[in-house]
């Protein structure tokens, strides 16, 4: 399918035109004189294609003829929007070979374009889980002399991968030094990136009210140069983990649900994945294993190796709360070498806590042959009358049997047992 059969040339002019001015490269930035806008843009075209959810290969494969062809090239809004669209789907060695490549060009835009190749390279390294490489990367970019446009990414960037890598108090100091308030005041056309950087700080913070305002009002401003970052593209699950700290589980569970919805809409694995996560964490749902389970699958497919830490550790606990001690201490014990692996410091700390929590607790005692076979048959919705004459012995015998499947399993009855998130194995 070719480019123009997606979207018309005049629906194109209208999205180039429309977010101009938004690009972290040119904005605000008097060192970076701005390129005229031209028609047939590729770029705009990949990110249209993107958000709506259409065809993400076919976004991925224009966003790299943006990047490789005449005039997208050339022109700093559409690098930046082409990358955009690459970092979104996670195609991050593309990203890194048009960065090198691209970084090897002369551009007439100035210091801010030498500037955006180590930029990209931090968030490639945050995305691919290097989260000390990423925050050495960034903390050369918020220094004095470096070009505001490019700063004030930087700085966003930099609280987030901060707060991940459990340095809260570091964010904190650095939002502080750097004006963070005075800049979202201010409301420069990195407004999004800004106030989503900030929610996250006052989540880490326990700053519930503060991070929910922050959030709401990110998803309230146009954010489409943006939406490659994280914290705008996952406002809506940030804002319902501020929800839940705000005691507001009704706005928490409409803000996941509005989160998985718009994951479904964009089709990527991580994003899929995350609001599974999500989903499973803000509020009591009884299949929040099974949520997690899939939650995993789909983030080891997308090699987002950052959100699997956090959603093993939760995983383990959670098998832990069903009394499945074996199998929470090998989720545990992978999610602290990733932990480690990627430099998350706060999530390797909280998992030491959950490890020496499973050396003290028993094992789930194991169901006998019988009752293994008995539990089956109730779970498959056998009544117990049919489960007693299938295995050929008295009701009293089934409901003898149940009454030690739930004492083993930790359930309160066969409406529980009957969760999805229960295991007889």
């Amino acid at each position: 399918m070719g480019a123009r059969s997606v979207i018309g040339t005049e629906t194109n002019r209208h999205l180039v035109q429309a977010h101009a001015v938004e690009v972290p490269a040119q904005a605000e930035s008097p060192e970076t004189p701005k390129v005229a806008v031209h028609h047939d843009c590729h770029a705009a075209e990949a990110m249209a294609v993107g958000m709506r959810g259409l065809d993400r290969p076919l976004a991925t494969r224009l966003a790299d003829r943006a990047l490789t062809t005449a005039p997208c090239r050339d022109d700093l809004r559409c690098v930046w929007r082409a990358m955009s669209v690459l970092l979104i789907a996670r195609a991050l060695p593309a990203v890194d070979a048009h960065c090198a490549r691209l970084a090897r060009t002369t551009h007439p835009a100035g210091p801010a374009t030498d500037l955006m190749w180590p930029l990209l390279r931090a968030q490639i390294a945050r995305l691919a889980g290097d989260l000390d490489g990423a925050r050495t990367a960034l903390e050369n970019l918020v220094g004095p002399g470096i070009p505001r446009s490019i700063h004030h990414v930087a700085l966003a960037w930099q609280l987030e991968t901060l707060v991940r890598a459990g340095e809260v108090e570091k964010a904190k100091e650095s939002a502080r030094k750097n004006d963070l308030d005075g800049l979202i005041a201010r409301s420069t056309v990195h407004h999004p990136l800004l106030l989503a950087a900030r929610g996250t700080v006052r989540l880490a913070e326990g700053r519930g009210q503060g991070a929910l305002s922050d959030f709401l009002a990110c998803g309230n401003v146009p954010a489409f140069e943006h939406m490659a970052f994280p914290a705008v593209l996952h406002w809506r699950a940030m804002a319902a983990f501020a929800a839940v700290g705000c005691g507001r589980p009704d706005l928490a569970n409409s803000l996941a649900d509005d989160e998985h919805r718009t994951a479904k809409h964009y089709g990527t694995p991580a994003g899929l994945g995350y609001a599974l996560y999500v989903k499973a964490m803000v509020a009591d749902r009884g299949d929040s294993l099974a949520l997690l389970s899939d939650a995993i699958h789909l983030l080891e497919v997308a090699g987002a190796r950052v959100e699997l830490a956090a959603v093993r550790l939760e995983f383990g606990r959670a098998l832990m709360a069903a009394g499945e001690v074996a199998r929470a201490a090998g989720q545990l014990s992978r999610a602290a070498e990733l932990s480690r692996q990627i430099g998350d410091r706060r999530t390797t700390d909280e998992i030491g806590l959950e490890l020496r929590k499973v050396s003290d607790t028993p094992a789930r005692e194991a169901l006998s042959p019988q009752e293994h076979r008995i539990a089956g048959m109730a779970r498959a919705g056998l009544s117990n009358k049919e489960i007693a004459a299938r295995a050929g012995v008295a009701v009293r015998t089934v409901e003898f049997h149940l009454s030690s499947v739930y004492r083993k399993l930790k359930v309160s009855g066969r409406k529980q047992l009957l969760s999805p998130g229960i295991t007889i194995d």
